[in-house]
């Protein structure tokens, strides 16, 4: 038999470890550090199983081919511009959204667990995917 025959016995599920590690492989094939393809493929992921598939894996192709373009960064980092207490600006540096999104949120909690809330906006970040580049966390 087969191996399309075996898969179609089955019941046709991928498990999301394995869609997780396609999306990471596909971005480190094309120069991803690890790090950041593992945020990639998370967000993707996460994207399509919360039904938001106009922001989930068909995604896929358009950031290979931006890394492998250049069009963005696949290895920058982000950086903080200005910073006081409670907020940040940072420059994604052309990053891939991703890692913007997740530098700009840990910061942003850092600071509301120090001062009660935490506000980082950011620019120069690559299709972050949510409607706004401002992340904001109040403290419980």
């Amino acid at each position: 038999m087969g191996k399309g025959k075996e898969m179609a016995k089955g019941n046709g599920i991928v498990p999301l470890t394995e869609v997780c590690r396609f999306v990471s492989d596909a971005m480190e094939a094309v120069g991803t550090p690890k790090m950041h393809a593992a945020a990639m493929a998370d967000l993707l992921v996460a994207a399509d199983y919360r039904g938001h598939f106009s922001h989930g894996l068909n995604r896929l192709e358009m950031y290979v081919r931006d890394v492998r373009s250049k069009s963005t960064n696949a290895e920058a980092t982000p950086t903080i511009l200005k910073e006081k207490a409670a907020v940040a600006l940072v420059n994604g540096n052309n990053a891939l959204g991703p890692v913007v999104g997740n530098f700009c949120m840990d910061l942003a909690m850092k600071k509301a667990k120090e001062t009660g809330v935490g506000w980082v906006s950011a620019r120069g970040e690559i299709a972050f995917l949510w409607n706004s580049s401002t992340i904001i966390f109040l403290r419980p």
